[in-house]
């Protein structure tokens, strides 16, 4: 008996293997590495972009003002005209022959109204003195009421002679630039029940407006005053301006809302027509951030890791996108909560042992 003790014993030795290195039963898993970083509430600026055209401040299809041949044309496309520039006239001979005709009307209006008035007078003081009837008094009476009446119609006749003749030279309304021509001179323009009757456009375009569209569901966030920056193709720089009008109506096909975002132009660098971007920038507003590695799962199935006395716990949370680094906390989380994250992240599930690296906030 003792001799086969001696022989396993030789054995063992042989092997090399002792009694104090026969295996050990296994230890319990170590706790796995994980960072914690604080959900925080942050005041964000997300722009609001939207897309549209640059238009002219004013634009003015401008037609003769009275009818005739258009005699002179004195503008042509591309040129830069001031406030009261003459723009093109229409032949004025016709006007001349009618303003020299009313006037001579009224010298006569003017003449018979004189000549009544005196006679008049003359009857007014025979009556007192019982010499006139009260019949031829009235008689004279009627006269010069009726002369006095003849004068305002040839008065009025020749004030309207005169304007006519005014009016065959047509003027800019506004300083502005001519960008299209209709007619040449020869052409004959009517203006009664006449829709075509234009002969040049011009437009204001020293202040020009961007005609922004943007989608209904950013219009709760966009008032008037809304700081705005402007892009505009082909043109170097940004511009700023700030929403000055807003539409009342949404388009039905597009869903979207009209802002129109006023840009100071004296260079006249920017041309109606050219594609504009805007982005709007609305008020800050409060929200709950968490970084995008601690969120985890399918975008209808979202949840994150939190400790809960060194053991980690899946939490579901409602999450949308905010920026690359961020994402935005709609329920599940509270500013101070902590989520798990880290390189190690992907090896733990609800219930795992974690040991806290370093506890920092990551923004």
């Amino acid at each position: 008996m003792r001799g086969s003790a001696i022989a396993v014993a030789s054995v063992l030795i042989a092997c090399g293997t002792g009694p104090d290195e026969i295996e050990a039963p296994p230890e319990a898993h170590a706790a796995v590495s994980v960072t914690v970083s604080v959900v925080a509430q942050e005041a964000i600026v997300r722009e609001i972009v939207g897309s549209g055209t640059i238009a002219a401040h004013k634009t003015t299809n401008i037609g003769p003002r009275v009818s005739g041949i258009i005699d002179e044309i004195l503008v042509k496309v591309g040129d830069r005209v001031q406030a009261g520039d003459v723009l093109f006239r229409t032949r004025n001979d016709d006007y001349e022959i009618r303003s020299r005709q009313s006037r001579a009307q009224a010298r006569l209006a003017m003449a018979e109204v004189a000549q009544t008035e005196r006679g008049l007078r003359r009857i007014e003081k025979l009556h007192a003195q019982g010499v006139a009837s009260e019949g031829r008094l009235d008689e004279v009476r009627t006269a010069f009421e009726t002369a006095s009446a003849r004068r305002e119609s040839a008065e009025a006749g020749l004030a309207e002679a005169l304007q006519n003749l005014t009016d065959t030279s047509v003027k800019a309304p506004y300083p502005g630039v001519i960008t299209h021509r209709y007619v040449d001179e020869g052409a004959m323009m009517s203006t009664i029940m006449s829709a075509n009757s234009q002969v040049v456009q011009i437009m204001k375009i020293d202040i020009v407006a961007a005609i922004i569209q943007v989608p209904e569901i950013h219009l709760s966030r966009i008032h008037i005053g809304t700081p705005a920056r402007v892009f505009v193709d082909g043109v170097d720089g940004v511009f700023e301006s700030e929403v000055y009008i807003l539409n009342d109506r949404v388009d039905h096909t597009s869903r979207a809302v009209e802002v129109r975002l006023p840009i100071q132009n004296p260079d006249y660098a920017l041309k109606p027509g050219l594609f504009a971007r805007a982005e709007l920038i609305p008020e800050p507003r409060e929200v709950v951030v968490v970084p995008r590695g601690s969120v985890l799962g399918p975008t209808d199935a979202r949840y994150v890791f939190v400790d809960e006395g060194g053991v980690a716990r899946r939490r579901h949370v409602t999450v949308r996108e905010l920026d690359t680094r961020r994402m935005e906390v709609v329920e599940g989380l509270a500013p101070g909560d902590g989520v798990l994250g880290g390189p190690n992240l992907p090896r733990i599930s609800d219930g795992t042992a974690i040991a806290i690296e370093l506890a920092h906030a990551d923004r």
